[in-house]
């Protein structure tokens, strides 16, 4: 299926490729999200793809992509929950508990982890030398070690920049709010 996007109006997690593309997409998601209230990324990884093994077996047809991501989200969650009961996770427990007492904390972990991925996405979608100006950005380097590696005048780095931002915020319009400080939403996002 590499190259097709599949119609993912009506999800059936039987259909093979269906499941394939759905566990590609959003699995770096789901496990980013458990990791981030678990504190370990392979318990997440493990904690993810139980999630998914249940959804198969039980709930396999979905009517629609956002259907499947809330249900995805709602047992990566619960699970996470039964994993820290079943395995008393000491370090961390009463910030775990705090967290979840707060059900708005739980909802802007999952913002974020959404957030992140779709400016992601689009920064994986711009030409190449913006994507990389943003990248090496996120990642701390300093416009003149940018520079340096891009071989580009200062200006034309940051021209380059600006650019990219509009792009973006042309992009990412349906996020409405969260646009608005848009570099403050990336360096928030990542």
């Amino acid at each position: 299926m590499k190259g097709k996007e599949l119609n993912l109006k009506q999800i059936d997690l039987k259909h093979e490729p269906t499941l394939r593309e759905l566990f590609r997409k959003f699995f770096p998601r789901a496990q980013s999200f458990a990791t981030q209230l678990l504190r370990d990324k392979m318990t997440a990884a493990n904690v993810v793809q139980e999630a998914f093994l249940y959804m198969w077996e039980k709930a396999s047809v979905f009517p629609d992509e956002p259907s499947f991501k809330a249900y995805l989200y709602y047992c990566v969650k619960n699970r996470s929950l039964n994993y820290i009961r079943d395995h008393r996770v000491e370090r961390h427990m009463e910030e775990l508990q705090e967290a979840w007492a707060d059900e708005d904390a739980v909802d802007r972990l999952l913002i974020k982890q959404e957030l992140k991925a779709r400016v992601l996405e689009e920064i994986n979608r711009l030409p190449d030398v913006r994507k990389e100006i943003l990248l090496l950005r996120l990642e701390g380097n300093s416009y003149d070690d940018i520079s340096r590696e891009l071989n580009l005048n200062i200006n034309t780095l940051k021209t380059y920049r600006k650019q990219a931002y509009r792009e973006l915020r042309g992009r990412l319009v349906d996020l409405g709010k969260y646009v608005l400080g848009f570099a403050g939403i990336i360096i928030w996002c990542i």
